[in-house]
């Protein structure tokens, strides 16, 4: 009976252990643009398409005075990683700046991480 019990606990020790994916990460860019006094548009970049569409950005007005930053809109991209953010009224005068956040997808059957990163500095 002992060695039944020695034989089944060796059994379990030698199983395979799955070993996870690393994830990959990819270098993203984001541009920032302002084609009328209500609009700001861009476009997310990067060599692994997954992360181009969907992917969270967020839009900051520095005021010129105070030099305080606030945030003023979150958008996500369309499949192609272009963005549109269409203010309520024209832009104050300041610097503007777009933020894309770091995000963890499943692509290619791995997990992926796509980098986050800073617009240019648009002034208005």
């Amino acid at each position: 009976m002992v060695v039944l019990a020695i034989g089944l606990g060796t059994g379990v020790a030698g199983a395979k252990k799955k070993h996870k994916k690393k994830a990959r990460k990819w270098a993203s860019s984001v541009t920032l643009q302002h084609p009328s006094d209500q609009q700001f548009t861009g476009v997310v970049d990067s060599k692994l398409s997954a992360c181009r569409d969907a992917r969270l950005i967020g839009l900051y007005y520095t005021d010129p005075v105070t030099n305080e930053t606030q945030p003023l809109s979150v958008q996500r991209t369309d499949g192609k990683g272009h963005y549109e953010v269409d203010l309520p009224s024209p832009a104050f005068a300041g610097n503007y700046q777009v933020q894309l956040i770091e995000q963890r997808i499943k692509a290619m059957k791995a997990p992926q991480i796509c980098k986050g990163a800073q617009s240019n500095v648009v002034t208005v």
